[in-house]
C-alpha cells in the first residue's frame, strides 16, 4: 500500500541560548535532517520578518542543556517551515523535535488541499498583527465580542422561548 503524503506547516522556537547565527543555522539544519529521516522533504523555510528573534508574551520555563534546574526563557528565535511528509513519519519527527534541546516549542499544522493552514492559534495571532503578544490578541478578540454583544441584535435572542 502506498503511503499518503500530506503538506504540513511546522513552526518551532529555537532557544535563546543558541544566540549566534551559526548555532541557529545548525539547529535549523538538524530539524531539516529529522524531517528527511522521517521520509519528508522541506519545501520552504522562513526565518525573516515577521519571524526571527521575538520576545515572548510570558516566560517559558524549560530545562536548559547542562543545567539541573529550570530556566525562564523570555525570548526565542521563530522559524516557519513548509514540508511534505508521509503520515507515518509524524511520530518520528515529533520525537526528534522533543529530544532536540535547542527547540523550546513546536507546532505542526496540517495544510488543507489548497495549501492553506487549518486555522490555528499561530494563524489567528499572526492575522491580528500581534505576533508574540498573545495577551494583546486576546484583548482584541474580547473587544470584538463585546462590540457584537452591544451593537448588533441577535435574532435568536429576540425570539421568546
Amino acid at each position: 500500500m502506498r503511503e499518503r503524503r500530506r503538506d504540513y506547516e511546522l513552526m518551532f522556537i529555537v532557544s535563546s541560548l543558541r544566540s549566534s547565527e551559526e548555532e541557529i543555522t545548525a539547529t535549523i539544519n538538524r530539524v531539516h535532517q529529522a524531517i528527511a529521516a522521517a521520509g519528508g522533504e522541506v519545501t520552504s523555510t522562513e526565518q525573516g520578518a515577521p519571524w526571527g528573534r521575538r520576545k515572548f508574551a510570558y516566560p517559558i520555563r524549560e530545562y536548559a542543556e547542562g543545567e539541573a534546574s529550570r530556566r525562564a526563557f523570555n525570548e526565542g528565535y521563530y522559524v516557519l517551515c513548509h514540508l511534505s511528509l508521509p503520515t507515518t513519519g509524524i511520530p518520528e519527527l515529533e520525537r526528534s523535535l522533543k529530544l532536540n534541546d535547542a527547540v523550546l516549542r513546536y507546532l505542526l499544522t496540517l495544510l488543507d488541499g489548497r495549501n492553506q493552514p487549518v486555522p490555528s492559534v499561530a494563524a489567528v495571532v499572526q492575522s491580528t498583527g500581534a505576533v508574540g503578544t498573545s495577551e494583546a490578541a486576546l484583548d482584541e478578540f474580547v473587544d470584538e465580542a463585546e462590540d457584537l454583544d452591544e451593537g448588533e441584535d441577535d435574532p435568536i435572542d429576540d425570539q421568546e422561548t
